[in-house]
């Protein structure tokens, strides 16, 4: 399947009801969106930034991240970015809308449940460890 072009991915960013803001620029997309993984939770601020061919940076801009529990925070890279997925899981031709944004949200609620109890229900693999498939 063909690539998304940066305007299909920048059109269907700016049409969700989450977004907060959006530009793109020579090619470049930057999205910022309100989360609220449960009715009682915060309001997390993510930004999504995005240049073909690299696949997109997802980090939290508040509130900050915290860590819990005496241990790191876990599905992290480096700088705190999310790990959102398995390499293999998302590429260009899917819409970062209708994939990384819910997935983002899954990943925030996860976070909350981690906080609580110190273990991720949210499975995947930690972005350091060997994939086992």
């Amino acid at each position: 399947m063909p690539a998304k072009t940066p305007i299909q991915q920048f059109i269907a960013l700016k049409a969700l009801p989450l977004t907060t803001n959006v530009t793109i620029k020579c090619g470049r997309i930057r999205w910022q969106g309100c989360f609220r993984p449960t009715p009682s939770s915060d309001c997390y601020t993510l930004r999504f930034d995005y240049a073909q061919p690299r696949k997109p940076q997802i980090t939290v801009l508040s509130p900050q991240l915290e860590i819990t529990h005496g241990t790191k925070l876990p599905h992290v890279y480096s700088g705190r970015r999310l790990c959102l997925c398995y390499p293999w899981q998302w590429d260009s031709s899917k819409l970062i809308a209708r994939t990384l944004v819910p997935w983002a949200s899954e990943w925030l609620l996860h976070y909350e449940l981690w906080k609580v109890t110190g273990k991720w229900h949210g499975g995947g693999h930690e972005p350091d460890a060997p994939i086992v498939t």
